[in-house]
């Protein structure tokens, strides 16, 4: 038998075999797997289509995801201030994401590493606050804004989102997945708590960080009901806020409404693409540990 022949033997023995490792369970798993894909990507293909089209062409029957005359000027006719919603949006996602990240990472490596008297009874106290809905504190907790000067400004949502209780729980689960021979190696070699925490623990914590920062972003950018509580002038609003003003008593503007949802959701994407690797890695990691 010729090196040709042999060659060919092995790749049709090779694809013989990957044949027989996919069960007919496997292609109903991938076929629902692609369906639920589909299910999922329709909204926003649908968004994206309208935001193309002309108010009458949006209730078209049946629905065409392809517009026969597609325009921008549904991108043209959004108001001059939505750039200014967009900023404000940036700015305080940013600031409240990044007050976060350091609140949850200092206060879950003070749960899972340090030893203190009453730490389980405090973390008890801390978690238990993510069952108290926010319509039970919302009335004091506006009172206490409007006395210390900060409502109607960004510095009021900063103040009452800066700290996450989940945020510090998903935080002390994976610090405690660091083992403790780390730290007491570090010890010994004379570093102090300070350098162990920015040293050690933080680089080995990117997967779970990363994915603090997508869920962080992802609901203060999306948040309405806090910026419709503390924020009442025009140049203060927030991207959601902005969203609102299509919607009038007498009607709703679909198509601006449509363009400026797509735009809305560039952020969100461009955050989650930059921190997915980190997510893959984490998971990733987890299974091997």
């Amino acid at each position: 038998m010729t090196s040709g022949q042999t060659e060919f033997q092995f790749n049709a023995n090779q694809k013989a075999m990957t044949r027989s490792k996919i069960s007919p369970w496997m292609l109903v798993g991938y076929l629902c797997l692609i369906l639920a894909a589909l299910m999922i990507l329709f909204p926003l293909a649908l968004m994206i289509s309208s935001s193309l089209k002309d108010e009458m062409a949006i209730f078209e029957y049946p629905v065409k995801l392809i517009p026969a005359h597609p325009s921008l000027n549904n991108y043209r006719q959004l108001k001059e201030n939505f750039p200014l919603y967009i900023l404000n949006s940036l700015k305080v996602t940013g600031i409240i994401v990044l007050i976060q990240i350091i609140s949850a990472t200092t206060g879950g490596y003070a749960f899972a590493k340090l030893k203190w008297r009453g730490r389980d009874f405090v973390f008890l106290l801390y978690i238990g606050s993510l069952m108290i809905p926010i319509h039970v504190y919302i009335i004091p907790q506006f009172i206490l804004v409007r006395r210390l000067g900060l409502y109607d400004s960004h510095w009021a949502l900063v103040c009452v989102s800066s700290f996450t209780a989940l945020g510090t729980f998903l935080m002390k689960q994976f610090f405690m997945t660091i083992p403790d021979s780390l730290v007491e190696a570090a010890k010994i070699d004379g570093a102090s708590h300070a350098q162990i925490f920015t040293s050690i623990i933080l680089p080995l914590s990117k997967p779970v960080i990363a994915t603090q920062i997508i869920l962080s972003f992802r609901w203060f950018w999306n948040d309405f009901f806090a910026p419709l509580i503390y924020l009442t002038s025009e140049h203060l609003k927030t991207l959601p806020l902005g969203l609102a003003d299509f919607a009038s008593q007498y009607y709703t503007y679909y198509g601006p409404q449509m363009a400026a949802s797509v735009l809305a959701i560039i952020p969100v994407m461009i955050v989650f693409l930059l921190g997915q690797k980190y997510i893959v890695q984490g998971v990733v990691t987890s299974g091997i540990k």
